[in-house]
C-alpha cells in the first residue's frame, strides 16, 4: 500500500524509533497501532508516550531487550519501556478469549501477525499499523477509506465487538465528538442491543468517556448520539427522563460552555435543580472537587429553570455587582457569565438577541467593577485580623470574624470605607451597637 504523505513526512520521537530499531533489529518486527496511526493521518500531533507499540516479542523478550521496563499488563502482553525520558507502551500481537464480564477477556493467545492483533480493535479508523522504519501501512479494514468518509465504523461484526466490550458503546460516542465524525449506520443500530454490557462497565470508565466527550470540539453531536442510542439512560438517568425539548436546549448550552468539565456538566444538568443534578453525578463516580464545583454552579445558574428559581446574577447597581462577586468569587462569577452567555445563544430565535446584549451588559459593568480593584474578601480589607482582635481587646475567635464579616458588608456598599482609620471607626461603631455579639 503506498504511503500517505501525511506518513511519509511524519516526524516521530527518538524513543518511539529507537524501540522500533531495537526489537527489529532482535528479529521482531514491530509496528505502531491505533490512535497513534489515525491522529497522524488526520494531521493530530501526538506525544512520545501517546504512541502504543505492537510486537510479535513476548513481554519477556521485550524485557530482555531493554534496560528499563514496568511490568504494567503482562498477563495480557502489555509492558511500558522507559526510553528517553519517555514512557511507551509495548503490546505482544495477541487474540483474545471469550468476554465474561462485558470488559476484558478471560485470556489472550499471543500472535505472529500484525494483521490478527488489528482484528480484536474496536472501530477501523483504529485498526491501523504503520511501520515508520520501512514506512509501511497496514490497513486490513478499511480505516483510511472511513478516515476520508469521516466515519465511525466498528471492526468486523459491531454486535460482536460490543458485546465483548461494552465501553465501546461510549467511546463511539466519545469519537464522534472528538473527530466530528458520523457513526457508521449499522454501527449505530447495534448500540442498543448492548446495554446490558454496558451496564456492567465499572462506572469510574464510563465517566471517563462522558468527561473527554464533553470536553470535546463536537459534544453536542456525541450527546445526541447518547440520547438517541439509549446511552444517555445509563450515564444520566435523570437528564435522560426529560422531555427532548429540555435535552436539547440543555445539550445546546452544553456545547457552547466554556471547556471545564465542572462547567459543562452544570450547563447539562442544570435543567434538572441541584438535587437531581447532584444525584445523576453522584453515580458517575467524580472527583469530589468536581462535584462539589458543578452543584454550585447550578446553584449560580443563569437562567429561570423550575418554581422558584432566578437569575442569579448582578444587579445594574454597582453594589450589587461586588456582592455577587464576593459571594462567587471572581473565578467563578466569571464562569457563570460564560454560561449566561451559553444559554442566551441557546435561547428561542426570538429571544436570542436580546439574551446576548444582557449578557453584554452584565459583563461590562462586571468588567468595569473590577477595574477599579474593590476588596471583595476580608484579605483585601485594609484592617487583619490581629487588628481587628486588639481593637476588640481580645484574642482571636468568633466575634473578630463576625467583626471582619460586617466591616467587608459596608466595604462592599461603600468601598471608600476600606482605609484604617475608617475601619476602626466602624468597628467601634460596630462594637458599640452589640458589645455582646459573639
Amino acid at each position: 500500500m503506498k504511503v500517505p504523505a501525511a506518513l511519509a513526512r511524519a516526524r516521530f520521537p527518538a524513543p518511539v524509533l529507537e524501540i522500533l530499531r531495537r526489537l527489529g533489529g532482535a528479529g521482531h518486527r514491530s509496528w505502531l497501532v491505533g490512535g497513534a496511526v489515525r491522529d497522524l493521518l488526520l494531521h493530530r500531533p501526538r506525544a512520545a508516550a501517546d504512541f502504543d507499540v505492537a510486537t510479535p516479542a513476548r513481554p519477556e523478550e521485550v524485557t530482555r531487550l531493554f534496560p528499563r521496563v514496568i511490568p504494567t499488563g503482562v498477563a495480557h502482553g502489555t509492558v511500558t519501556v522507559l526510553a528517553g525520558g519517555e514512557r511507551v507502551e509495548v503490546t505482544t500481537f495477541r487474540g483474545e478469549g471469550a468476554y465474561r464480564d462485558g470488559r476484558r477477556p478471560e485470556s489472550v493467545t499471543f500472535l505472529a501477525e500484525v494483521e490478527a492483533d488489528l482484528g480484536r480493535r474496536d472501530f477501523t479508523v483504529n485498526a491501523l499499523a504503520y511501520d515508520p522504519l520501512e514506512q509501511e501501512l497496514r490497513d486490513p479494514f478499511g480505516g483510511r477509506a472511513d478516515l476520508k468518509l469521516r466515519r465511525v465504523r466498528a471492526v468486523g461484526d459491531p454486535a460482536a465487538r460490543f458485546q465483548e466490550d461494552g465501553l465501546r458503546p461510549m467511546r463511539a460516542a466519545r469519537f464522534v465528538a472528538q473527530l466530528g465524525f458520523t457513526l457508521d449506520p449499522a454501527t449505530r443500530r447495534a448500540i442498543p442491543g448492548a446495554m446490558p454490557v454496558v451496564r456492567q462497565v465499572a462506572a469510574e470508565r464510563l465517566t471517563d468517556e462522558l468527561s473527554r466527550l464533553l470536553l470535546a470540539p463536537h459534544a453536542v453531536a456525541g450527546l445526541r448520539l447518547l440520547r438517541g442510542t439509549g446511552l444517555l439512560g445509563v450515564v444520566l438517568p435523570g437528564l435522560a427522563a426529560l422531555g427532548a425539548d429540555a435535552q436539547g436546549h440543555a445539550f445546546g448550552v452544553a456545547g457552547r460552555a466554556p471547556p471545564d468539565l465542572a462547567a459543562r456538566l452544570s450547563a447539562l444538568l442544570h435543567p434538572l435543580g441541584p438535587g437531581e443534578a447532584e444525584a445523576d453525578l453522584a453515580a458517575l463516580r467524580l472527583a469530589r472537587s468536581v462535584v462539589e464545583e458543578a452543584i454550585l454552579l447550578v446553584r449560580a445558574f443563569p437562567c429561570r429553570v423550575g418554581p422558584g428559581r432566578r437569575a442569579d446574577l448582578p444587579g445594574a447597581g454597582a453594589a450589587e455587582v461586588r456582592r455577587w462577586i464576593a459571594r462567587l468569587g471572581v473565578e467563578r462569577g466569571g464562569t457563570v457569565l460564560e454560561l449566561a452567555r451559553a444559554e442566551a445563544l441557546s435561547a428561542r430565535s426570538d429571544r436570542r438577541r436580546t439574551a446576548a446584549a444582557e449578557v453584554k451588559e452584565m459583563k461590562a459593568r462586571v468588567r468595569a467593577v473590577l477595574a477599579a480593584r474593590p476588596a471583595l474578601s476580608v484579605r483585601d480589607l485594609r484592617l487583619s485580623g490581629a487588628e481587628v482582635a486588639a481593637a476588640l481587646g481580645g484574642g482571636p475567635g468568633p466575634r473578630v470574624g463576625e467583626a471582619l464579616r460586617h466591616l467587608l458588608d459596608r466595604v462592599l456598599e461603600e468601598p471608600a470605607l476600606n482605609d484604617p482609620e475608617r475601619l476602626r471607626a466602624a468597628l467601634r461603631e460596630w462594637s458599640a451597637r452589640a458589645p455582646e455579639r459573639i
